[in-house]
């Protein structure tokens, strides 16, 4: 029997990898930073209720390809920003292959052997990784039979049998099983060819190769490219059996070689991360000095090694054969025919049971979709008087404008009249009458189109609009009767335009500062503030290109299910309302590139944070 050690604490590197990934990257943003975290905007609807988890299996690795390893979690922590990315550094295989069945975790980083494991649950690989040493991925992976430099016992893998072999764990891929291979393919039974195997339990070569020069063991498997990463007279203690010439594999090796490390995530990922993933890896020239990450585009060695080994899903392979079974288990055929027979008549039976089911779905299905065609229609009426509001809404607010122009109309036609009652008639005047009234009609024609376009979808909402101006004038329509005893103020909002529709975003905060007013003033007795409305300006917090205009008013405490219908359609607590002030509102600030929240104040009232383009 295979003896064990107990599993050894780890090596400095080991530590660093785990210190290093657990750590809270914090600090200010590097122009690299800032790249990355532009790739997150498009996370919005991938974490938003769950951070993205990655795991890290137990991998001995040199200093740089630790380096690299680390600085991946960090870009990948940075792609998904403002969203957390949790890291598992150094897990043991089991209990990785545990919580990739167990679905709680979304990217794992192994090698490819594991990763081919565990695509029965869904797994996908993304990227593979690329180093000096190692520059092809399909071929960055292979083991080396080490024994002493000083044992001239053994010069091939033949004269190995029965020997005392040193090796990480059973099911270790890069050091262990690719290994075993080289055995199987030269007619040999890999499982039976040692005569003893010491496994210390975990990836460190270092430990491996120690059962050598303590000659507690004949042979040592361990990862290629090892060897090259050790001083020179560590490097003189040993002699690999049987070496490879490899252009692709700068590395003295045994074994055939696989593709090497992968990211790879799981069937319940979002596809949006594994897309922002790749885009981040894939794009990065190199991750650290001398590695990268690529594409591994044979997977057929990893394949065909499980074969040669008949492990994983070519296990069935130790399995006897059918025709064997058969003749062994004459009883068992005969029950296995019986019940075949059984099989067909209860399918027989079901396929009748089905059918009748099927013509009783039909029927309901088309009562479903009749009903979908009423809801449909209760849909567009909705729409329909959602457009007819906005227009009328948008008509009130042009009616001031429209007085300009038709009374300077107005008055150039009363002009012209007194001018032909005279005599002799000033032409000159009578031209300028003229032009006056063609100027006044033309803006009246402008104000009019404009209204008539936005009622066929032809606004382009590309305006410059100082917001301002726009508020002011809102103001100044509100009645009176609702402003009187409300305090109000603007702050922050001096020379600062947005791109919009002029009308359209005249009519968003026509409705937000309504409703803030009438709350203001209406609730002012249930409120232990005085009455007041409140209008700053901030950057948003995501992008300079945008700004954020806060609409606060005090007021009551509202319920739950109260806060929860401002948004809601067709509900209002006002007589004369229709419930499509707050919803044209977001329409509105959607429409223009932008969106609208609302929030409760503490002590009572609303907070409504318009975020739209800056100009």
């Amino acid at each position: 029997m295979p003896s064990r050690s107990p599993r050894r604490t780890g090596t400095a590197l080991a530590a660093a990898l785990v210190s290093l990934a657990l750590l809270t990257f914090t600090g200010p943003v590097s122009p690299r930073e800032a790249v990355l975290d532009g790739i997150s905007g498009a996370t919005e609807k991938v974490y938003q209720s769950k951070p993205l988890r990655v795991g890290i299996i137990s991998l001995w690795e040199t200093p740089e390809t630790t380096k690299a390893l680390h600085r991946t979690l960090e870009v990948i922590r940075q792609a998904f920003a403002p969203y957390p990315v949790e890291i598992y550094p150094r897990i043991a295989w089991k209990e990785l292959q545990r919580q990739i069945e167990e679905g709680e975790i979304d990217v794992f980083i192994a090698s490819s052997g594991f990763s081919m494991r565990m695509q029965k649950h869904g797994v996908v690989q993304l990227a593979t990784l690329i180093t000096k040493l190692q520059p092809n991925p399909n071929t960055g992976v292979a083991t080396a039979f080490l024994v002493r430099s000083d044992d001239d016992r053994f010069h091939t893998i033949a004269e190995l049998k029965g020997t005392r072999l040193s090796a990480s764990y059973v099911t270790a891929f890069m050091s262990y099983r690719t290994g075993l291979g080289e055995i199987a393919v030269r007619g040999f039974d890999p499982e039976h060819f040692f005569g003893s195997i010491h496994y210390t339990g975990d990836s460190e070569n270092e430990s491996i190769a120690a059962l050598l020069d303590r000659k507690e063991a004949d042979v040592a498997m361990v990862r290629a490219c090892w060897l090259e990463g050790q001083p020179p007279e560590v490097r003189a203690r040993y002699r690999v059996i049987e070496p490879r010439e490899d252009p692709t594999l700068h590395c003295e090796h045994t074994s055939r070689t696989y593709p090497n490390i992968m990211v790879s995530v799981l069937e319940g990922s979002a596809p949006g991360a594994a897309h922002i993933i790749a885009k981040t890896l894939l794009s990065m020239p190199e991750i650290a000095p001398g590695h990268k990450w690529g594409v591994a585009t044979d997977l057929r060695p990893v394949n065909r090694l499980y074969r040669e080994l008949k492990i994983e899903n070519y296990a069935y392979l130790r399995e006897p054969t059918i025709k064997q079974w058969m003749k062994d288990n004459p009883e068992i055929c005969v029950l296995s025919a019986l019940l075949l027979l059984g099989l067909v008549f209860h399918s027989w039976r079901v396929g009748y049971l089905v059918r009748k089911r099927t013509a009783e779905l039909r029927a309901s299905i088309a009562e479903e979709r009749a009903a979908q065609v009423r809801i449909n229609e209760l849909r567009g009426r909705m729409e329909r008087m959602q457009k007819a509001t906005i227009v009328g809404q948008l008509s009130n607010l042009i009616a001031h404008e429209l007085a300009q122009p038709l009374a300077a109309v107005q008055y150039y036609a009363e002009g012209m009249k007194d001018i032909l009652s005279t005599d002799h008639p000033d032409l000159k005047l009578l031209e300028m009458s003229r032009a006056g009234i063609v100027k006044g009609l033309a803006r009246t024609r402008s104000i009019v189109e404009r209204v008539r376009g936005y009622s066929k979808n032809q606004t382009k909402r590309d305006d410059t609009v100082m917001l301002v101006d726009t508020i002011e004038r809102v103001f100044s329509s509100i009645s009176t009767d609702v402003t009187d005893g409300v305090d109000f103020s603007i702050a922050g909002l001096v020379d600062v335009q947005a791109k919009g529709d002029a009308l359209e975003l005249e009519l968003l905060f026509s409705n937000l500062l309504k409703n803030a007013f009438d709350a203001a003033s209406t609730h002012a007795k249930e409120s232990p503030e005085k009455p007041a409305v409140r209008i700053t300006a901030s950057p948003a917090p995501d992008t300079l290109a945008n700004i954020v205009i806060s609409v606060a008013n005090t007021g009551r405490v509202l319920s739950d299910k109260e806060f929860s219908e401002l948004t809601t359609p067709l509900i209002t607590s006002k007589s004369a309302g229709q419930g499509l002030g707050i919803p044209i509102a977001t329409a509105i600030a959607e429409a223009s590139g932008g969106h609208l929240t609302f929030e409760q104040r503490p002590k009572g009232g609303v907070i409504a944070r318009v975020t739209l383009p800056l100009a």
